[in-house]
């Protein structure tokens, strides 16, 4: 470390604003040199590869988008500390409707919401359950379950996306879940329309792109239109 001199406050001579100002510079001059020292304290601390980093940190050009996410990676595949903190706010609403009947038995629906929040964003689910017990039946029960949520928040974390998502669940009669589960997402540039974890569907920057189309009745392309005619035909017409 080099050696480093603290002066003497200096012989102030003049008038009370001319010792004032010689007092302003003693003083300046002396935090410049308090901080450069405590900064080679620092650095004489740390390890030789922490101050290699250090100042090719200083010295390295401006990074781009895909260095910096290679260094993400890098940081968080090779971290010897993880520190998470989260705050959650949990909230459950639940109300029951019941019909009993002596002769064909008793009918239960029970509607539940449970709405949680984090910095991530607003989680709401809704479930709705339909029970039917005492039928002489082979299960002597039925039930019917639909889960529905909305999420407001950070749909994406590579790239950061934010935006909401809708979507449902649908449980069978034995208690597996259905395979034709579906949601929405809605982001600022993009709608796009999910089935089974697959994008099948997406508008954005004025097109929409889908696989299948089902057009009832016309189609209008600028001034023209595919329309439908009685009989199965099919005509394109000036419109």
């Amino acid at each position: 470390m080099a050696e480093t001199f603290f002066e003497n406050p200096p012989i102030m001579h003049g008038s009370t604003e001319q010792k004032l100002t010689t007092l302003y510079n003693h003083l300046f001059d002396l935090s410049n040199k308090l901080n450069q020292a405590l900064m080679d304290v620092s650095l004489e601390q740390m390890t030789t590869e922490a101050q290699t980093a250090i100042r090719k940190a200083a010295e390295a050009p401006t990074k781009t988008k895909e260095e910096y996410a290679a260094l993400k990676s890098m940081i968080i595949k090779n971290a010897e500390i993880v520190q998470v903190a989260m705050q959650e706010i949990r909230t459950e609403l639940q109300s029951q409707y019941t019909a009993i009947s002596e002769e064909f038995g008793t009918y239960q629906q029970t509607l539940d919401a449970q709405i949680s929040a984090t910095a991530a964003g607003i989680m709401q689910e809704y479930n709705i359950e339909e029970r039917i017990t005492g039928v002489e039946t082979e299960t002597d029960s039925f039930i019917n379950s639909i889960s529905q949520y909305i999420f407001s928040g950070l749909l994406s974390s590579n790239p950061a996306t934010y935006g909401i998502a809708i979507g449902y669940n649908v449980t069978n009669q034995d208690g597996t879940l259905n395979d034709a589960n579906k949601m929405a997402t809605f982001t600022a540039d993009r709608l796009s329309f999910w089935l089974n974890g697959v994008e099948a569907a997406y508008f954005s920057n004025r097109v929409f792109y889908i696989a299948k189309g089902n057009i009832t009745d016309e189609l209008r392309m600028g001034n023209f239109i595919w329309k439908t005619l009685t009989g199965g035909a099919m005509a394109l017409m000036k419109g």
